[in-house]
């Protein structure tokens, strides 16, 4: 408040705050969406080829964000122009670093879930993929949903990845925070932390309850 730089642009800070919630939300749901299958290997299935795939799926965590940014910069600079600095690449950015979040959360879900109990379903008649929708996937949900809250909330603060591949014209709440620190404007900075924070708090919320349940 009593900063140079204090007051809150209210067309800025709610135009960064739904940029955000987008891509966080559909960030969440696509990286979630992508790593059903892969969760669902490792907890029901061993052998080469699955470790194989779930190795894969975790090598995008091991690398910085700068690093992946840069190679998607390529990519959509030098072979799909017509998406780069679009949100599909974006979220393809997002999903490279962020779905071992989401298969840990698939995998430890599925496998709570007793294996014994689908078959029971199929030797009532129920198909494989019929059992595990209407028996695993239920008892699953609660840890599979805590996984896309991890996810929506790394989202939410990325900021390497958003920076080199979002939308032109488009700043999330954290690449605004960047920006206004980076000058040096930490009163006008400060409306869009709190946001942030308050963004954050959702999964936060219902990462608890999943916890508890």
């Amino acid at each position: 408040l009593a900063g140079t730089s204090a007051g809150i642009d209210w067309a800025g800070l709610g135009g960064a705050a739904f940029a955000t919630l987008q891509v966080a939300g559909v960030g969440a749901v696509l990286t979630t969406v992508l790593a059903l299958p892969v969760g669902v290997l490792a907890a029901r299935y061993r052998g080469r080829m699955v470790t194989a795939v779930e190795t894969a799926a975790y090598a995008g965590h091991a690398l910085p964000g700068v690093t992946v940014g840069l190679a998607l910069v390529f990519v959509g600079v030098r072979l799909v122009p017509a998406v780069y600095q679009e949100l599909p690449l974006l979220l393809v950015g997002y999903a490279v670093l962020f779905l071992p979040l989401a298969v840990g959360a698939v995998r430890t879900a599925v496998a709570a879930a007793p294996v014994g109990h689908e078959e029971v379903a199929r030797s009532l008649g129920c198909g494989r993929t019929a059992a595990f929708a209407r028996v695993t996937l239920p008892r699953a949900l609660p840890g599979i949903i805590a996984g896309a809250a991890l996810v929506f909330l790394t989202v939410a603060k990325e900021l390497p990845v958003t920076l080199m591949l979002r939308p032109t014209g488009t700043d999330t709440l954290a690449v605004q925070l960047w920006s206004h620190t980076g000058a040096g404007a930490f009163a006008a900075a400060a409306p869009y932390a709190v946001v942030l924070v308050v963004v954050a708090a959702v999964p936060s919320v219902l990462l608890d309850r999943a916890a508890h349940r």
